[in-house]
C-alpha cells in the first residue's frame, strides 16, 4: 500500500494512495464543473469529500455554500431547498471545527442565514442566536452588511412573535448595534457609510411606533434603574439613545444618563449633546465647559466647527462679544467662508449700538451696521443685510459730517475695524 505525505500548502491529503487519488480526483471534478454549471454534480462531488476528508482545505467550505446557491437557483423542490439550506448552513460550522477564524466565518453564516430566513419567522430564533453570538465580538470582527440585517431580524420578530422577543430585546438590540457602529466610526470606519447604515437602524425602530419605545417606557423601566445604580453604564447608554429616539431630550434623566455616559466613555458627540444641553437650559458655565471638551475629542474640521462655534454662542450669551467673535474666527480657521461664523459676528457688532454708541458722530456710532453689513454679506445672509442697510447713516448726515462715501472709518469701542462708509 503506498502512503503520501498528509500536508501540502495548507491541503491535508489522505495518506492511503487509493483514498488521496480519489480525493484529488473529486477535488479537481467539482472545481471544473463550477466553471460549467453543473450544480448537483458539483454538490456530489463536494459531499464525498466532506464525509470522507472533512479537514482537506478551508477552500471546501468556502465553496460549498455557492454550490448550494446555484443548485438551489435552478428550481428544485422546495423540500430538497430546505435540506439544502441546512447543509449550507452546517458547511459554516464544519468550516470553523476545522480550520478556525470563528468570529469571521460567522460573519458569513449570520449574513446567509439572513437571506434565507428573514421572511421566515419560524427560523427567527435561528437567526437570532446566530446574530446574538456575532455581536458578542468585537466591532471589527462584523461587517458593515450584517448591521442593519439585524435590527430588521428584530423587527420583523417583535412584530410576528412579540412573545419570544419583548420590546426590551428589541431595544437591547439597537443599543448593541449602535454601539458597533460607533465604535467603527471612532476606529476610522466609513463614516457617511456607517451614519447611513444607523438611520436605516433607527428608521426600523422608529417603524415600531411610540407602544414600543416612548418617553413613559424609558422613565417606568430604566430610570429607576439608574437612580438605583448611578454606575451602570449600560443603563445609561440606553436611557440616552432611546431619548432620542422617543424624543424625550428634554427630560432631566437625558441629561444623567448623558453624563454618566460621558464620564465612562468621552466622546465628542456626547460632549456636543452635553453642551447643546445646558446651552437650551441656559446653564453657561457648564455648557461652556462641555463645548470645550468636544472640542479637545475631535480633529475632524467640521466637529471642530461646531464645538468652536458652541462657544463663541456661550460667551455671545454671557455677553463677552470680544471673546465670542475670538471663538467664532477659531471656527473659520478650521471652516473657512462657513456662515454660521458670519452669521454670528455680524449679531455681535448689529446688537453693539448701545454699547459703542459715543454720541459725538452719528456716523462713527451706526459704523457697527457698517461693520455687521460686511458680515452678513459674507454670510450671503441678504436679510439682515436690508436690517444693517437700513440703519446706515443718511447721504445728510455723511455730508453734514464732512465724510464721503466709500471713505474708510475705524469703528472703535471693542470692534476696532476698519469699515467702509455707505449710505442708507
Amino acid at each position: 500500500m503506498t502512503f503520501f505525505a498528509t500536508a501540502q500548502n495548507g491541503w491535508n491529503w489522505p495518506e492511503e494512495a487509493e483514498k488521496h487519488d480519489m480525493a484529488k480526483e473529486k477535488q479537481a471534478y467539482y472545481k471544473l464543473l463550477m466553471t460549467t454549471d453543473k450544480w448537483q454534480e458539483c454538490w456530489t462531488s463536494v459531499q464525498w469529500l466532506y464525509a470522507n476528508t472533512p479537514d482537506l482545505h478551508e477552500s471546501i467550505y468556502q465553496d460549498g455554500p455557492k454550490i448550494i446557491d446555484n443548485l438551489i437557483e435552478t428550481g428544485i423542490s422546495a423540500e430538497r431547498t430546505n435540506t439544502l439550506r441546512d447543509s449550507l448552513l452546517w458547511t459554516y460550522d464544519m468550516r470553523i471545527k476545522y480550520f478556525g477564524d470563528e468570529a469571521s466565518v460567522l460573519d458569513r453564516k449570520a449574513y446567509s442565514a439572513f437571506k434565507m430566513y428573514y421572511k421566515v419567522p419560524a427560523k427567527y430564533a435561528l437567526l437570532k442566536e446566530l446574530y446574538d453570538k456575532l455581536y458578542t465580538f468585537s466591532s471589527s470582527d462584523i461587517s458593515d452588511f450584517n448591521l442593519t440585517p439585524y435590527m430588521t431580524l428584530a423587527t420583523y420578530y417583535y412584530k410576528s412573535k412579540p412573545d419570544e422577543l419583548p420590546a426590551t430585546d428589541v431595544l437591547d438590540i439597537h443599543t448593541k448595534i449602535t454601539s458597533v457602529i460607533d465604535e467603527k466610526i471612532a476606529t476610522g470606519g466609513k463614516k457617511e457609510k456607517l451614519e447611513k447604515e444607523q438611520d436605516k437602524v433607527d428608521a426600523f425602530l422608529n417603524s415600531l411606533g411610540s407602544d414600543l419605545i416612548s418617553c413613559e417606557f424609558i422613565e417606568e423601566n430604566l430610570v429607576p434603574k439608574m437612580n438605583a445604580n448611578p454606575d451602570d453604564i449600560n443603563t445609561a447608554k440606553k436611557i440616552f439613545s432611546y431619548s432620542l429616539t422617543a424624543k424625550c431630550s428634554d427630560e432631566p434623566y437625558f441629561t444623567k444618563a448623558a453624563e454618566i455616559f460621558f464620564t465612562a466613555e468621552p466622546s465628542f458627540s456626547l460632549a456636543k449633546a452635553l453642551g447643546d444641553r445646558f446651552y437650551k437650559t441656559q446653564e453657561y458655565a457648564k455648557s461652556n465647559m462641555y463645548y470645550e471638551k468636544a472640542s479637545n475629542l475631535t480633529e475632524d474640521k467640521d466637529q471642530k466647527f461646531e464645538a468652536f462655534m458652541g462657544l463663541a454662542s456661550v460667551a455671545f450669551k454671557q455677553g463677552d462679544k470680544r471673546k465670542s467673535r475670538s471663538l467664532a474666527y477659531e471656527a473659520l480657521s478650521v471652516k473657512p467662508g462657513a456662515s454660521d461664523a458670519y452669521n454670528l459676528i455680524g449679531n455681535l457688532y448689529y446688537l453693539s449700538f448701545d454699547e459703542c454708541s459715543g454720541g459725538e458722530s452719528r456716523v462713527k456710532d451706526r459704523g457697527v451696521y457698517l461693520a455687521a453689513y460686511e458680515m452678513y454679506q459674507k454670510a450671503g445672509n441678504s436679510k439682515q443685510m436690508e436690517a444693517a442697510k437700513s440703519q446706515f447713516p443718511s447721504i445728510e448726515e455723511i455730508f453734514n459730517e464732512s465724510y464721503e462715501e466709500g471713505q474708510k472709518i475705524t469703528v472703535d469701542c471693542w470692534i476696532n475695524e476698519s469699515v467702509t462708509i455707505q449710505r442708507r
